[in-house]
């Protein structure tokens, strides 16, 4: 079976490395997509109790990948690192390779997501954000999204919205963002199923939105 070609996405100022098949977004998801290796890594698992899909290394500059409690990074499955040049590499060794190769420094899909983030609600963040989903990022979709929205191009806004809420289906902002979205474009049922779900989230501990109050307004 090849291995499965890996999107490296390195915060150097929050010190992790997230590194997900191309196309797949690290948000909001239950702990059981999760399982711990040692204290600083787990693999990122396709379903719960499903097979590895990736793997996450928080404090990568400081972490002892070579400690015992992380022998199974360097024994479990096999992938492509295209941006470290690695081909049936194991976690270990990929997150070995960027301990030592990026050491303080960002990925470049990240430093546009800070500059984008940066900007706020000026009309250049639409760039930005675009600029960082381009370079290969898929959780750029939720800021270009909002922002989008935020700059009455609710049609542009409602599809990258969309596609977020299927990538991190437990972000309560994304689906009240996305609510509003449909709601400027005409889609009261879809806005009003959105916002329910916006709601439903924030039941469960999810951060509070409008949700609430734009159901009431509808």
């Amino acid at each position: 079976m090849t291995p499965a070609p890996l999107f490296l996405n390195r915060d150097a100022s929050f010190d992790w490395l997230i590194a997900l098949p191309f196309g797949v977004a690290c948000g909001g998801h239950p702990p059981e997509r999760f399982r711990a290796v040692g204290r600083s890594a787990a693999w990122f698992l396709a379903a719960p109790g499903g097979e590895v899909a990736g793997f996450v290394i928080h404090r990568l500059r400081e972490v002892d990948l070579e400690a015992t409690a992380h022998a199974e990074l360097w024994e479990g499955p096999r992938f492509e690192a295209p941006a470290l040049a690695l081909s049936g590499a194991t976690a270990g060794e990929i997150a070995f390779a960027a301990q030592h190769r990026l050491r303080g420094q960002s990925t470049h899909n990240r430093v546009l997501f800070d500059a984008a983030v940066g900007l706020g609600r000026e009309p250049e963040a639409i760039e930005a954000w675009r600029q960082c989903l381009q370079c290969g990022d898929v959780m750029a979709h939720y800021g270009l999204g909002y922002s989008l929205l935020e700059h009455g191009r609710a049609h542009e806004a409602h599809a990258h919205l969309r596609e977020y809420v299927r990538l991190c289906p437990r972000n309560a902002w994304a689906w009240c963002f996305l609510g509003r979205a449909a709601g400027a474009i005409g889609e009261r049922g879809a806005a009003r199923e959105a916002l329910q779900r916006a709601v439903a989230l924030e039941a469960v501990g999810a951060d509070r939105t409008d949700a609430a109050a734009l159901l009431g307004a509808m």
